[in-house]
């Protein structure tokens, strides 16, 4: 019978038939140098003749075992403290081959991900980074690097070794990693081991390991969908079982036909899989993080978002199941998650507004038990996406875990946080968290890059004074006698100077996005829509990018067809509760009256509302109504103005459509 070799493959792979093993193996994470996790059980594993007892000794311990049908086994040493002293762990089958790996450390073990500024090394960091990595070795530091690789599958090992952290070892290691550590060894005084997995250019999604998906109930759809193209999976397995009985039956189609001279019918094609690649869907987690696992270990560090920007709060959930899956996965539910916030950097004007969506999502990750966040809005560069100054880096990580994993007191671990607002008269008054003692600027001047709006949400520039020893910064301008909201840095070069006297930046945030105080969260964010009459010169795009930037990219508008109406629909996915819908119309075009209708089955539509706008006005306004199940959101272009600018009078134009459900 014949198989493409696509599928034989899999078939093979499927199959799980244990590897040829004739002697007692570990895999490579455990080599010489290692460092093992303190004050926990540490698992070692590895392969051996099946059916064969495995012994294995360290510290005065000694753990035996019957390796599996499959060759492979187990044992957990019981906790030991930090112990400086270099080590032995024997590992032996009962009366065959022996191994020794030497020279063990117990300490912390911290393992660190994401793209190319966690893989960014000290050899390219900034030269007074490199001098410090010169500046002689560190004893009680050991760092193990995961080599690039992607793999459709699970895979047990990988090539590397662990070093000692010295001048001649450190400069092609990643600096965030390598600084972070360093911090802990000087703070802590025990011996620390910093495993760095990670990919320039890599998006979030190859790094899932996909059990947790499971609990993120928005990212259901993605979860089935991946599931049902990821080999292995029940739901894969069975497409598959499917296609090799088509298969077997086309193959005697084929035979009869080839036999009577008659054409032959196509071959039916396998099951789709998730395409790899370290910026596709999968790969990177199988090879570069699944052979590690179950080591253990105290907490992730994570650098990661440059290639999501532009997905909002989608980023939040993402993170929700990355976190859960490897704690899962390492079986640490409690681990710290500790992650860089992204630093300013032009990503270019169609994309204002997506890192500002960014930033905010990546504080929303704060709201996950054990999780911290480095803030570097004062670090960056906003020409450059790679900035040089990873030792800052790795000791604002560092200052989240010895606060929180490790009981430092007195430690200032996070720059002014948003906490909440409220309008006085003509002011607003901005109140922020993690400033204990008290706010203040780097360059003495006051603060910048607030702005506030009135109920047009039409943003200008605001004056901000610091009131006194009080966490709370008071804004004012001219232009806005009535502000209802506040924005912070809401640009994507935006460098502020607003810090707490631990010198820690304040962070972007946006009084009104993602959830409005009044009309709840935007559900409509990143979803997609379909026009009637599709524009084809650059306007179809940017109706849910959660932009009001008036400009094509962000803009949208309808083809210039004649005859009216016609309409855009937003599908969000599945059912959702919801309350309110906000539109409105950018500084030109002839776009006039405006109708929003919903619908649960994007087959009836109720209207809820409409506007007429003036034309080539800059407007927005808002419906609410009772609170109902919806799928399918619809605005109607009813009728247009008599021609106001160079735009056909048939173009429809909106800024931005947002739907609005309840709060999360």
């Amino acid at each position: 019978m014949f198989f493409p070799r696509r599928i034989l493959l899999l078939i093979l792979v499927a199959a799980g038939l244990p590897p040829a093993v004739a002697e007692v193996r570990l895999p490579r994470v455990f080599t010489d140098g290692a460092v093992l996790q303190r004050d926990r059980a540490v698992p070692v594993w590895g392969s051996a003749e099946a059916g064969k007892k495995v012994i294995v000794k360290f510290a005065g311990q000694e753990k035996s075992v019957q390796a599996g049908a499959d060759g492979k086994w187990r044992v957990d040493l019981d906790a030991m403290p930090a112990a400086a002293e270099g080590r032995v762990l024997e590992v032996a089958e009962e009366g065959g081959h022996r191994l020794e790996v030497k020279d063990l450390l117990v300490g912390e073990v911290w393992l660190a991900s994401g793209q190319s500024n966690m893989e960014w090394s000290i050899a390219n960091t900034r030269p007074e980074d490199q001098a410090i990595a010169k500046s002689g070795p560190v004893p009680l530091l050991r760092i193990l690097t995961v080599p690039k690789k992607l793999s459709a599958y699970r895979l047990d090992d990988f090539e590397g070794s662990w070093q000692p952290a010295t001048p001649e070892t450190v400069p092609g290691f990643s600096a965030v990693a390598y600084f972070f550590g360093r911090r802990l060894t000087e703070e802590l005084g025990i011996p620390v081991g910093m495993i760095n997995s990670s990919w320039g250019g890599s998006r979030i999604e190859p790094w899932f390991a996909d059990e947790g998906l499971a609990i993120v109930p928005d990212l259901r759809e993605m979860r089935e969908f991946r599931q049902a193209r990821t080999p292995g999976t029940e739901e894969y397995d069975q497409l598959l079982r499917r296609h090799l009985a088509a298969t077997r039956t086309w193959l005697d189609t084929a035979e009869r036909a080839l036999h009577s001279r008659l054409p032959v019918p196509g071959q039916p094609a396998a099951p789709p899989t998730l395409p790899i690649g370290h910026a596709q869907a999968s790969g990177t987690y199988q090879a570069m993080i699944h052979p590690l696992v179950p080591y253990a270990l105290r907490g992730f560090l994570w650098y990661q978002g440059e290639s999501n920007v532009g997905e909002g709060m989608l980023y939040t959930l993402k993170m929700e199941a990355l976190i859960h899956g490897w704690r899962q996965q390492f079986g640490v539910p409690e681990a710290p998650f500790l992650f860089v916030q992204l630093a300013p950097y032009n990503y270019g004007g169609p994309r204002e507004g997506a890192l500002q969506a960014l930033w905010v999502a990546q504080q929303h990750v704060l709201k996950i038990p054990r999780t911290g966040m480095a803030a570097t809005m004062d670090i960056g560069n906003p020409s450059d996406i790679h900035p040089r100054n990873k030792s800052e880096v790795g000791r604002r990580l560092a200052l989240w875990a010895l606060a929180d994993t490790y009981g430092k007191p007195d430690i200032v671990k996070s720059g002014p946080l948003f906490e909440s607002f409220e309008v006085a008269g003509d002011a607003l008054r901005v109140r922020f968290g993690s400033s204990p003692t008290g706010l203040t600027t780097r360059d003495g001047q006051a603060p910048t890059h607030f702005e506030i709006a009135g109920a047009d949400w039409n943003f200008k520039p605001a004056t901000a004074e610091i009131a006194g020893n009080e966490p709370v910064v008071t804004l004012r301008s001219p232009e806005v006698p009535q502000p209802v909201m506040a924005r912070f840095a809401w640009h994507q070069t935006a460098e502020p100077n607003l810090a707490n006297r631990e010198g820690l930046p304040a962070t972007a945030f946006h009084t009104h996005w993602p959830d409005d105080p009044v009309l709840g969260r935007n559900v409509a964010f990143q979803r997609p829509y379909t026009s009637s009459d599709p524009d084809n010169d650059g306007w179809n795009t940017g109706l849910t990018d959660g932009s009001w930037n008036d400009a094509k990219g962000t803009c949208f508008a309808t083809g210039q067809a004649a005859g009216y109406p016609k309409h855009v629909t937003i599908d969000l996915g599945r059912a959702r509760e919801v309350q309110a819908v906000r539109f409105g119309t950018p500084a030109f075009g002839s776009t006039r009256t405006v109708s929003i209708s919903l619908s649960e089955n994007g087959q009836e539509f109720q209207e809820a509302g409409k506007h007429e706008f003036a034309g080539k006005t800059r407007t927005a306004t808002e419906l609410r109504f009772e609170k109902r199940p919806v799928r399918f959101v619809r605005a109607s272009f009813l009728d247009h103005h008599d021609k106001q600018d160079h735009f056909s009078e048939n173009q429809g134009f909106l800024s931005e459509l947002e739907v609005y459900g309840p709060a999360r």
